[in-house]
């Protein structure tokens, strides 16, 4: 009887030994891979145009959601190490509020109407009938980080008159704007001044066609 006690005792304090070699293994552990990565989000703005519109378009103009690639399309921030490199990365928390193309179309509607480009401004979504479309691609949207960061950014857009064929507007703009420094803070802002100078040559083009 004493030497089966002595012999639980025994694995007793081998058990308790363990679960302490365990428990200070695993927070030990958990002191080595340091806190959880925080996911950071970002919203550009285009700004107000800088006059309006010297001709109003009659009726209501609508801008569609602009297609792109399936990359471009997500809301992850994009990066090129250099211009021009053939691979395209993304950062894994740092992250656009919503897909480049929804943001981009939210944007256009607010700018277009700011400048009193027809006599109503909307998104396809709106239930009214379209007078005119804008559509487009975006082809380029990224961060290039040497030989200094930047915002890259180039845009398609076409507008055409409802219920014809005719196209009063189909380019593609290309911006870039150079970040004063390399936070993502000061690369958001090259890329609103970026869509905004896009945005001023479509409005510009759109008033002379």
């Amino acid at each position: 009887m004493i030497t089966r006690a002595i012999a639980a005792n025994g694995l007793a304090r081998l058990l308790i030994s363990a679960g302490v070699s365990l428990a200070f293994g695993l927070t030990l552990g958990s002191c080595a891979s340091g806190p959880a990565p925080v996911d950071h989000y970002y919203r550009f703005e285009a700004g107000l145009p800088a006059a309006r519109a010297t001709k109003k378009l009659p009726g209501n103009l609508q801008v569609d959601r602009l297609r792109s690639d399936a990359l471009t399309g997500e809301r992850q921030i994009l990066y090129q190490q250099t211009a021009g490199a053939p691979e395209i990365h993304r950062y894994a928390y740092h992250r656009w509020s919503d897909g480049p193309a929804i943001l981009l179309q939210v944007e256009l509607v607010s700018f277009l109407d700011a400048a009193a480009v027809a006599d109503s401004v909307s998104s396809v979504t709106t239930p009214v009938k379209a007078d005119y479309l804008v559509a487009g691609r975006i082809r380029s949207f990224e961060r290039v980080l040497e030989p200094a960061p930047r915002a890259v950014v180039e845009i398609q857009l076409t507008v055409t008159k409802a219920g014809s064929d005719a196209i009063l507007v189909n380019r593609s703009y290309r911006e870039e704007r150079p970040a004063r420094d390399g936070s993502f803070e000061a690369s958001v802002n090259a890329f609103s001044e970026a869509v905004h100078a896009i945005f001023e040559r479509f409005l510009t083009d759109l008033d002379n066609a």
